[in-house]
């Protein structure tokens, strides 16, 4: 069963561990380390105020060979940064209502934004539709660069295409856990491409297109690692 982000989030302490994840997200690299002495620094507004956790969502990407694609993600995003404020009580009605439009100008900058509304307590409900050419941008990251939920690059020296979502560092999985932060989801990546190397748990060849799939159940589930060419 989905649990709303708003309730999850119940707990102030697990803003801020929530915090480490959006600038985890961030850092692409699983050799990021910080110790709790970072902590006062990760939660001032200015890194959180346009990182977004994502939650209760379906992401489904399909590609061709020539690096044309087209990316949808229907779920929603929590903003931590507002959540912790309405939650502790330092932001009231009237701040809040500011905050969340610039959250909806910050988001509605981007032209693949369908539908986005506003659900309270920090959550937001979007519909992203994005198509593009991998191989003509070179690169691509959802939703933000301070929040990696998922990114493509296209390697030409090697000719391929990477494909990989967010995660949380080993080191933090189990409080988020225990904070009772669940990252839940699905994600689909349907290619006409070869598949080089893939971390999928589920995989099939269909009339010549090949089929991904992860269940997102928890923070500690394994997103996508992918490599096609």
């Amino acid at each position: 069963m989905k649990t709303h982000p708003a309730r999850l989030l119940s707990d102030p302490s697990s803003i801020v561990w929530s915090a480490i994840y959006c600038i985890a997200l961030s850092a692409g690299q699983r050799s990021v380390r910080w110790g709790r002495h970072c902590l006062v620094v990760l939660v001032l507004p200015m890194l959180l105020a346009s990182c977004y956790l994502p939650e209760a969502f379906t992401i489904d990407l399909s590609m061709e060979r020539n690096g044309d694609y087209r990316l949808s993600y229907r779920g929603l995003l929590v903003q931590p940064n507002l959540t912790q404020g309405l939650l502790d009580n330092s932001v009231g009605p009237e701040e809040e209502q500011e905050r969340v439009e610039k959250v909806l100008a910050d988001l509605k900058r981007d032209s693949s934004v369908r539908q986005l509304t506003y659900a309270g307590r920090g959550v937001f409900n979007l519909v992203y539709e994005k198509r593009g050419n991998i191989m003509r941008e070179k690169s691509f990251v959802f939703v933000r660069r301070q929040s990696r939920i998922l990114e493509m690059f296209f390697h030409k020296d090697r000719n391929i295409v990477e494909i990989r979502g967010g995660f949380v560092p080993d080191q933090y999985q189990d409080r988020l856990t225990a904070l009772g932060y669940q990252m839940t989801g699905n994600i689909e990546v349907r290619t006409t491409a070869g598949v080089r190397s893939h971390n999928a748990a589920e995989f099939r060849e269909i009339s010549g297109q090949n089929r991904l799939r992860w269940e997102i159940k928890s923070i500690t589930d394994p997103v996508p690692n992918v490599i096609l060419g």
